[in-house]
């Protein structure tokens, strides 16, 4: 019996990395340059520098150009933490890899702008969405609606 258990449990199509305590770490490719990667659960320093230490190595050794960070999942986070999200773009970007944020809940975005946390010179997109739709205009990609074939 648990072992038909096992077997009717739902696929995940993206790959998803658990980096101590709660905090999983999905990461996928959205294109052949760009990696996704969403943060799920509490984050706190020593995490995010297991998640910090992980995506650079993931970003490095697939020559990924365009980092989207997904933090819809996080309701709220400690200044410490927003200020290591900062960090983590920047160090992206000294090793050429072009950062865009999404998904930052209001209740983020006011810790941030009250602790004095800057994402000024980061791309910053509302949704996943919206974050996906400017990857594709950034590397040169058309979505065009296919009209099924009539017969």
């Amino acid at each position: 019996m648990e072992k038909k258990d096992r077997i009717s449990e739902p696929k995940v199509a993206i790959s998803r990395k658990r980096l101590g305590g709660e905090v999983p770490l999905v990461v996928n490719e959205l294109t052949d340059k760009c990696l996704y990667t969403g943060f799920f659960g509490t984050l706190d320093s020593a995490r995010m520098k297991a998640i910090t230490d992980k995506i650079l190595e993931m970003l490095t050794s697939k020559g990924i150009e365009i980092a989207v960070i997904d933090l819809g999942n996080i309701d709220i986070i400690d200044s410490a933490v927003a200020s290591h999200l900062v960090r983590l773009g920047e160090t992206l970007k000294l090793v050429g890899v072009d950062t865009i944020f999404c998904g930052i809940a209001p209740s983020v975005a006011q810790i941030m702008i009250t602790t004095g946390i800057s994402m000024t010179g980061f791309r910053i997109t509302r949704d996943l969405k919206s974050a996906v739709k400017l990857v594709f205009e950034i590397q040169g990609f058309k979505l065009l609606k296919i009209e099924p074939e009539i017969e």
